[in-house]
């Protein structure tokens, strides 16, 4: 009678760990959002910048809205120091620019800078972040 009551036991136990973890999983994804930092550049310029996960990478979309169309714009990602991405842009008739790039996700906290200038005017935009 008492091996019976063990196996019983043994049974609830394990089917309430695996009710546990199919709860525990989403839970810990649903902690994967999306970080949004904004700033301003030096001139009249401003940035955002969206960090999130993808398939074990960073996602690092930059946005920088300006008040003047077709001036390019040269933009260097970083991740922790490491260049990941450059990207050289053209402003929209809306005089805004973006630009998306993916780094390997590192080892603890990802530190996302991307520094911006204007080829024209010389406006820079530093856009940091930290995933």
């Amino acid at each position: 009678m008492k091996q019976r009551s063990w196996i019983a036991t043994g049974i609830v136990a394990m089917i309430v760990l695996v009710i546990g973890i199919s709860f525990v999983e989403p839970a810990m994804a649903a902690g994967t959002a999306a970080v949004v930092r904004t700033g301003s550049c030096s001139g009249p310029s401003s940035w955002k910048l969206t960090l999130k996960r993808d398939n074990g990478r960073i996602e690092a979309d930059l946005e920088v809205q300006t008040p003047r169309a077709g001036q390019t714009w040269h933009a260097v990602f970083r991740d922790n120091g490491s260049v990941f991405g450059r990207a050289t842009k053209t402003t929209q008739p809306d005089g805004s620019f973006s630009a998306t790039r993916f780094a390997a996700n590192q080892t603890g906290t990802d530190h996302i800078r991307v520094r911006s200038a204007n080829a024209t005017t010389g406006e820079v935009c530093i856009s940091t972040a930290a995933l």
